[in-house]
């Protein structure tokens, strides 16, 4: 690409890429960049982005923000910087505190809101907090507990059904209507608390701003809203298109009414709803303690309790002072948390390069840690101006402060990892379950080495850290590329584990590969024994070709959580949609069943989100078409988990 020397102030130099050539890659999708993240859509918001992008994401320009070693590290493909180049200015994911906005109502920088006095308006308060706080973050926004906070206002106007689906139904359309930048809809997510959870029990309940009571004391009404809110989600849209946001997360812990005692018809709805769209986030408390978790993004989840130590340190240290917080609002804990932004590390490449040797991979994956946490520790100090310089003005009235989000580092490839490491690249196809129960503990031991580094961090810097597996849309494609460019005659003959689809090279961001085709029982077992070394999130996706009936799912999770360790998953139909006559349903079709038209569109979680295929980036098109979807095993398997 041709560019153009302009010398600053100072004489250095910058590079200019030509714009012209930005945008015939644009408008003729010569770059598969274009289709980076399936949440975006063709446009000329979006059009800037990729500009900007351009312009921004070049090696001489990162260089001058970040340590070079990194920034050589990130081209080269041992790591990945997330979300540049936004992540230069903002920080990635944040959780937000429902009820500080309930009770001092929305307050932006042109106008002020009273607090809510009405289910309408609390509902219109949060999607457009949700707007403002998603130009000031370049990830996920979301919130615990709203069916309880939202409960209150539901008894005080006495609302019928119809009203309160009105209200919902505005939650769901217009947090789903393109309206950031790049012309994507904000990135939500909603905990559903039911009464699961004693903490979110024994919250204040919010009127006009006014404490009126305690959540326990609208449990009923929290559960009406459930039940609507999942038909809802069950139909879908105008057309049957699943809604891609709020995503919700719900908890099941002992207190799930697994028979519809205390919830009625929602235990129906809840598990109707997952048979027929996925929907909803499932939490495992009885895999680990959901009181302390907080669950954002596609699949990260803070440790809370730790965030409320940290910050008590930060302040008893000298740090900081309780000033800190009160001039801006006491709003930090324990909703304000998130993660500042995320480092990942080229897995399979690492291991690869160790040759199974356990010393040598220690020692490429600490210096690449040590790289990693540089990164972060500067990205954090440039988001600390941000907010100081007044970038981030809906973040500083809310929360003021970053002591509790996360340094996070991510992981990405790591069955493949497994399988370069053991000198077994067909270990996830042609192996053994012998073969396979050694590459998921090699896994587990490898996630417990990044863990124990980012403890040493954490104790060091004085900052929280942890560990993900990252979603990896563009992430997995990217760094597989790179790998195929610099092995490809290791790849061609089959000394390296690089899965693949039509020529097009991919990384898992799973424990256990979508590809590998084993028995639903093993992959949930396997899962979970990894699972719970991770600090900063991990997602089984189960991918279903059919839609099962909703009492056999409900069976089949029911033994899923109680006897396995799986901490995080969802339940993945397959969902096709007739874009002529709006037929939809679960399986994947090339022609729609009910009018024979070839429009229709194929829609499935890329990461963790529900997108059609054809807003997919060609990496996660590979990936998608090898995935194993399960059919008519799940009542099966019910009795078989254990």
């Amino acid at each position: 690409m041709k560019v153009y020397r302009v010398t600053q102030s100072g004489g250095r130099e910058l590079k200019i890429p030509d714009i012209a050539k930005i945008e015939e890659n644009y408008m003729g999708k010569i770059d598969w960049e274009v289709k980076e993240n399936a949440n975006e859509n063709v446009s000329y918001s979006n059009f800037l982005g990729y500009i900007l992008d351009s312009v921004i994401k070049r090696r001489d320009v990162l260089e001058y923000y970040l340590p070079p070693e990194a920034v050589r590290s990130h081209f080269e493909g041992y790591l990945h910087l997330h979300k540049l180049p936004h992540s230069l200015w903002i920080p990635y994911c944040a959780g937000w505190s429902l009820q500080k906005l309930l009770a001092i109502g929305l307050k932006t920088p042109t106008i002020f809101s009273r607090p809510a006095r009405h289910l309408d308006t609390a509902v219109s308060h949060l999607v457009n907090f949700f707007f403002l706080a998603a130009q000031e973050w370049s990830g996920a926004q979301a919130v615990s507990a709203f069916d309880l906070y939202m409960a209150p206002f539901i008894r005080k106007d006495n609302l019928s059904e119809h009203a309160i689906s009105q209200a919902l139904q505005r939650l769901l359309y217009e947090l789903n209507y393109p309206t950031r930048t790049g012309y994507q809809s904000p990135f939500t997510n909603i905990t559903l608390a039911m009464d699961v959870s004693k903490s979110f029990l024994e919250a204040p309940a919010i009127v006009g701003g006014e404490v009126i009571g305690k959540a326990e004391e609208f449990i009923e009404e929290a559960i009406l809203l459930d039940k609507i809110l999942f038909k809802l989600y069950s139909q879908g849209d105008a057309r049957g298109q699943p809604f891609t946001f709020p995503i919700p997360t719900i908890m099941v812990t002992e207190r799930f009414d697994w028979n519809g005692k205390r919830w009625g018809e929602l235990t129906d709805a809840i598990f109707e709803a997952l048979a027929k769209r996925g929907v909803a986030y499932i939490m495992n408390g009885y895999a680990t303690n959901v009181e302390a978790l907080y669950a954002m993004c596609c699949r990260l989840t803070i440790d809370v309790s730790k965030i409320n130590n940290m910050i008590s340190l930060f302040i008893q240290n000298g740090n900081g002072s309780p000033d800190d917080r009160a001039p801006r609002g006491i709003w930090a804990t324990p909703d304000a948390t998130g993660s500042i932004g995320v480092v990942t590390l080229n897995m399979p490449r690492l291991a690869y390069l160790s040759k199974g040797e356990w010393d040598l991979f220690e020692e490429v994956i600490r210096k690449k840690c040590i790289e990693a946490r540089k990164v972060l520790n500067t990205w954090r100090s440039r988001y600390e101006r941000s907010l100081k310089m007044g970038l981030m003005p809906i973040t500083r009235a809310y929360l003021g402060h970053l002591y509790g989000h996360y340094n996070t580092i991510g992981i990405i490839g790591l069955p493949e990892a497994a399988a370069n490491f053991m000198g077994m690249p067909n270990v996830w196809t042609d192996g053994s379950v012998k073969d396979m129960e050694e590459a998921v503990m090699i896994m587990k031991k490898m996630v417990v080495l990044v863990r124990k580094i980012a403890e040493e961090f954490e104790h060091k810097d004085g900052v929280p850290y942890n560990v993900e597996e990252v979603p990896g849309e563009s992430t997995s494609y990217r760094l597989a590329i790179l790998d195929y460019k610099l092995f490809k005659d290791d790849v061609e003959k089959g000394e390296i584990a690089m899965p693949m689809v039509d020529g097009v090279p991919f990384y898992s961001n799973s424990i256990v590969p979508y590809y590998a085709d084993v028995p639903i029982t093993l992959r949930a077992k396997w899962e979970g024994i990894v699972q719970q070394e991770f600090t900063g999130g991990v997602m089984m996706h189960i991918f279903l070709a059919e839609s099962p009936e909703p009492d056999v799912l409900k069976k089949f999770i029911y033994r899923l959580v109680h006897n396995t360790k799986v901490v995080y998953f969802s339940i993945t139909p397959a969902i096709t949609v007739c874009n002529k006559c709006s037929w939809n349903g679960v399986g994947v079709y090339d022609v729609c069943p009910r009018c024979g038209s070839k429009k229709v569109d194929v829609w499935s979680r890329i990461v963790g989100y529900y997108r059609p295929l054809r807003n997919w980036n060609i990496g996660k098109v590979a990936e998608f078409k090898s995935r194993i979807h399960y059919k008519e095993l799940i009542a099966s398997s019910v009795s078989s988990i254990s």
